[in-house]
């Protein structure tokens, strides 16, 4: 039991009035419940809360104490796990969030190599450029080419198609030995015989 109790049993066991006496006792606020809805953890493995959902500009920033109590984090800046940045204002707010700035400094000589090894590959870029316009128009003359003779071999095509059919040579063949055979209306069959064993 701590002193204010100890008072307070005190004037009530002897039944004083302690307002008469000029003494107030302050009544003791219920402890206000925070509820957290984001949570993060600072590279030293710190675990970070705030009441807002997501980490951004302008919302509070706490972390808890040994009995699990909320504490405004001290204004400072912060590193989060993810590498992110946090730097938190006297208010215990976020006062800017995001990726550390990154100082390169490069010599002259640096900054020089850099141009040089760009220079080249512009320069490499540009002969592959060359090269495959040079295919390029080394393709469209070929399918040129190949679309006149295309052209040409259609061309032949449809007047072959016009053209009449040539007559068969075995019709030939067959007309040509049908006027070399004699007649054999007026010849004997042995007659007959005689001019094909004659024609051997």
């Amino acid at each position: 039991m701590n002193i204010k109790d100890q008072m307070k049993s005190i004037f009530q066991k002897f039944g004083i009035d302690p307002a008469a006496h000029g003494v107030q006792f302050e009544e003791e606020k219920p402890a206000t419940e925070i509820t957290f809805a984001a949570e993060g953890t600072l590279q030293d493995g710190t675990k970070i809360y705030s009441t807002s959902e997501e980490w951004v500009s302008g919302v509070d920033i706490f972390t808890k104490d040994a009995d699990g109590n909320p504490v405004a984090v001290p204004a400072g800046e912060y590193l989060l796990e993810d590498g992110t940045a946090v730097s938190v204002g006297e208010d215990g707010m976020i006062a800017q969030i995001g990726m550390p700035e990154m100082e390169v400094e490069m010599s002259s000589k640096d900054m020089l190599a850099v141009i040089d090894s760009l220079s080249q590959r512009i320069a490499t870029l540009e002969n592959d450029k060359q090269e495959l316009s040079s295919a390029l128009d080394t393709e469209k003359k070929n399918a040129e080419a190949t679309g006149v003779e295309l052209n040409t071999v259609k061309a032949e095509l449809s007047s072959l198609k016009k053209a009449p059919a040539a007559p068969s040579v075995r019709a030939q063949e067959f007309k040509k030995n049908a006027t070399t055979i004699p007649s054999i209306t007026n010849n004997t069959f042995s007659d007959f015989m005689e001019s094909i064993r004659a024609k051997k």
